[in-house]
């Protein structure tokens, strides 16, 4: 090979190396995909859940918080008030967990027509405890919330905003047992908690999942990654009174 031939190869290679260089460049600039959350067409589902919805039954208040001595609607409850509606009108309801994209659990529940229309919401899955029992119940708690949201089942205590079981929550907390419930989240501050005050209540939590999930319900907080920080320190030294009060301690 002469230099000439030499000196073009190696231009080549070069100029090769730029244009990888520029195309890893731009494809970091594009921003990351963001899934649909519905079919191109949705009329025949909408028509279909109009009808539907318009025989749901209510979902009673099947279940008992025993900490709390709230009731509440249980995931079966919820699907059993909507499952009849739904499957005579050609409706169904999927509930696959997947891995998203950045590595994230997600709980995605999928509404499907027969005519192959489709909508979906997505849930983050972060439980409090990483063990199998805590992933379960979590997992129960976001597809009962989940399902309910997008198919638009109502509980029988819907209608009061959770006022009855506020009210529960109260007196527990002027005897010193319940969660301070006076939480506004319009009023809160965006700052949500660091990894190490996450890692301090999810320890604190790891043998209570039923409390973990009673934080999520009464703050509004999809997961407790959320909560703001404004609140940690107040929640904290509740959890601890509580949890040792469970404990006898």
């Amino acid at each position: 090979m002469d230099d000439k031939n030499a000196i073009m190869i190696l231009e080549s290679l070069a100029k090769l190396a730029k244009q990888v260089e520029e195309l890893s460049a731009a494809s970091k600039k594009q921003p990351k995909t963001v899934p649909p959350t519905r079919s191109k067409e949705i009329h025949e589902l909408a028509a279909a859940l109009a009808k539907a919805q318009g025989e749901f039954k209510i979902a009673g208040l099947t279940k008992e918080n025993p900490f709390y001595k709230s009731k509440y609607a249980d995931l079966a409850e919820i699907v059993s008030s909507a499952r009849a509606a739904l499957s005579k009108n050609g409706l169904s309801v999927l509930q696959p967990p997947i891995l998203n994209e950045d590595g994230a659990n997600i709980l995605v529940t999928l509404l499907l027509h027969s005519s192959g229309q489709w909508m979906e919401s997505r849930m983050r899955v972060v439980p409090p405890k990483a063990d199998v029992q805590s992933l379960g119940s979590y997992m129960t708690y976001l597809r009962r919330y989940a399902y309910a949201s997008l198919v638009g089942v109502v509980a029988s205590d819907d209608d009061d905003d959770g006022e009855i079981a506020v009210h529960d929550s109260r007196k527990k907390f002027e005897k010193g047992t319940g969660l301070n419930h006076k939480y506004n989240a319009k009023k809160e501050s965006a700052e949500t908690i660091t990894k190490e005050q996450l890692d301090q209540i999810r320890y604190e939590l790891r043998d209570h999942t039923d409390l973990a999930e009673e934080i999520l319900d009464k703050m509004r907080l999809q997961t407790l990654a959320d909560m703001p920080k404004s609140k940690f320190a107040s929640a904290f030294k509740r959890v601890r009174e509580i949890v040792m009060a469970r404990d006898g301690k």
